[in-house]
């Protein structure tokens, strides 16, 4: 029979992996959502035409505004706040990333990004990884990389769409290596 100390552990790491099985499916979705409001700003022309312009510069500070707040107040924020400014992050991105590049691009380099999360978080849940460990952020890694050999390949994509979608893969994966090292920090336990 299990011990209370054993199974205590046994439903923390269930719960951690809950998290962060749910924390990958968000940012998947997020990534998506993100090349979708990219076509549809630049359907409706919600774009700033040039670089210099005024809108480019008010999204820009908006958003390193928005991130700033974001890092400073991080643990005073509830799910409902952190759910609007996540739409609010999500629909600037858009907006800046198609002022500066083709719909096209911008919806193979996010929807790739987005894939690798989506894939890993699958894989992890059929193999039984632990999602907070190394092995999985080195799996997810080459899962995106794999997938971006696939898409771009398929896709014949010009070299510079081929740069910023590993660029992507090997962000997001620091981004999230990161983000376990903090979850880990809030818990007490060392990363």
């Amino acid at each position: 029979m299990e011990s209370y100390s054993q199974n205590s552990n046994k439903v923390d790491f269930q719960h951690e992996a809950r998290i962060l099985n749910g924390i990958c499916l968000i940012t998947a979705l997020g990534l998506v959502a993100t090349a979708g409001l990219a076509w549809g700003a630049k359907y409706l022309e919600i774009t700033a035409t040039k670089y210099d312009s005024p809108q480019m510069y008010v999204a820009i500070g908006l958003l390193l505004l928005s991130m700033y707040g974001l890092s400073k107040d991080i643990n005073k924020i509830n799910t409902a706040i952190a759910g609007v400014i996540y739409l609010f992050l999500i629909s600037l991105v858009a907006i800046v990333v198609a002022s500066l590049a083709p719909v096209s691009a911008i919806i193979v380099v996010f929807s790739t990004a987005g894939s690798m999360f989506l894939i890993s978080m699958l894989a992890g849940l059929l193999f039984k990884f632990d999602p907070g460990s190394h092995r999985f952020i080195i799996m997810m890694t080459l899962t995106g990389l794999a997938l971006v050999i696939i898409v771009n390949a398929t896709l014949m994509s010009e070299r510079p769409i081929w740069v910023i979608s590993c660029l992507m893969i090997v962000l997001w994966s620091g981004i999230i290596s990161h983000g376990r090292n903090k979850l880990l920090e809030l818990t007490g336990k060392k990363p």
